[in-house]
């Protein structure tokens, strides 16, 4: 990369990223791998530690009221489902973000799909704890 006479480097470091497609941009890869890993960790773990049974499972424990949603084992699921929908939106967003030249809201969508998907896990994890 040349640099220009009188360029500051603020521009040519927003022109060093010119011309690299979404699929091909080092920082999005990264937040892209870590914010759809902890999805099939969520999926592995329910899956390991929740099994199709007749009893009603903890869905959800509350420290001042105790158990107060009880459901059946498939619903244990939804959370991990809804983490895929949510990944897939935030994607698609940052996608058109990344076209449109909006690289920080891009980079600030695949980052919040991240501590989506984070918070998910952290979920998935109680619901099998409380249930093991």
């Amino acid at each position: 990369m040349v640099k220009q006479e009188g360029a500051t480097w603020e521009e040519s470091l927003a022109q060093s990223d010119k011309g690299v497609s979404f699929s091909e941009n080092t920082i999005g890869r990264i937040l892209l791998v870590t914010a759809f890993l902890p999805i099939p960790i969520s999926f592995a773990l329910l899956w390991y530690f929740i099994r199709p049974s007749e009893m009603p499972l903890v869905l959800h424990y509350n420290v001042y009221f105790g158990v107060d949603l009880l459901g059946t084992w498939w619903q244990a699921y939804i959370l991990p489902l809804l983490g895929v929908l949510f990944y897939g939106g935030h994607v698609f967003l940052a996608r058109r973000f990344y076209m449109r030249a909006e690289r920080i809201a891009c980079y600030l969508m695949l980052l919040s799909a991240g501590m989506l998907s984070c918070g998910i896990l952290i979920a998935s994890m109680s619901t099998a704890f409380i249930n093991y």
